[in-house]
């Protein structure tokens, strides 16, 4: 009996680092099966290099998320546009529309948050398009508060999706190893 698990045990030894590998080769070709949009409204640059570093992670399509008219370039000015917004229950419109959105099934959304929230043109973006059927995962960038509210608001518009949790990524947060525990990376 003492050599039958002496036995297991070496084999389960041996075994372990091959499973492991056929285990990440398989999150590997899960995330070459996917079409990946990163879609993303960024202000100030910040969330645009974030969304940069989650394109060249997964190998996905970059999507900006402009407004028709832009925001004030300066600070206090655009603060004041985002309140207004958020008081009339706004929809800013989008400058451009993503080329078949219907094809893709992963979709990062990334965004500043403005107001404890994302901004309203992430509700304009959320009700354009059917992502029914989508995993959603939202990124935000943030001076210091939490993604919690705007998650809030995109399970609501996303309800036929999967929508993972979200990311904020201040300071010196490891994106790439996010995106591969996700196991979308490429």
């Amino acid at each position: 009996m003492k050599y039958f698990f002496a036995l297991m045990l070496s084999l389960g030894l041996v075994a372990a680092p091959a499973l492991a590998a056929n285990g990440l080769r398989a999150a590997e070709a899960s995330a070459a099966e996917h079409k990946i949009l990163v879609a993303y409204f960024s202000w100030g640059g910040t969330t645009e290099r974030i969304a940069e570093r989650i394109r060249k992670e997964t190998g996905g399509t970059l999507f900006r998320i402009e407004p028709s008219t832009p925001y004030p370039t300066a600070y206090q000015a655009c603060l004041d546009a985002a309140s207004k917004e958020v008081a009339e229950k706004s929809r800013p419109a989008i400058r451009s529309q993503v080329e078949g959105m219907d094809s893709y099934d992963v979709v990062f959304l990334g965004f500043p948050i403005w107001w404890y929230n994302a901004p309203m043109i992430i509700d304009t973006f959320l009700e354009s398009y059917d992502f029914a059927g989508k995993t959603v995962i939202p990124f935000c960038t943030s001076g210091g508060s939490p993604i919690g509210v705007a998650m809030d608001k995109i399970r609501l518009h996303c309800q036929s999706s999967t929508v993972l949790d979200g990311l904020t990524a201040n300071g010196s947060v490891n994106v790439e190893s996010w995106v591969q525990k996700l196991g979308y990376g490429k």
